[in-house]
């Protein structure tokens, strides 16, 4: 049986470092969109006054399902764990967010 080596795509750190990028670019491009007069710092602070900021965190951790199918279907399964240990960074976040 052969070992295939690992792919510069197929790589834990990746599927990790897009996991939180993602997330991030999604709750710029909400901001840029939904409130034009306000710079990002003052909508978190907003959003954290009226404790709507772990449901907006949660929100944008939706494209990463999306990016973790896209791993999953082309078979980079490091890939996708390190999607999925991003997205329980962020429920960790957001729990904290919500009950602390």
């Amino acid at each position: 049986m052969e070992i295939k080596p690992r792919s510069v795509i197929n790589n834990l750190s990746l599927g990790l470092g897009l996991g939180l990028v993602l997330p991030i670019l999604t709750l710029i491009f909400i901001n840029a969109e939904a409130n034009r007069h306000l710079d990002l710092i003052s909508f978190l602070s907003r959003l954290h006054k009226t404790n709507n900021l772990s449901s907006l965190i949660s929100l944008c951790a939706i494209p990463n399902l999306g990016l973790f199918f896209l791993f999953m279907w082309k078979n980079n399964y490091y890939s996708g764990r390190g999607i999925i240990m991003a997205t329980i960074i962020l429920v960790i976040l957001v729990f904290t967010l919500k009950f602390i």
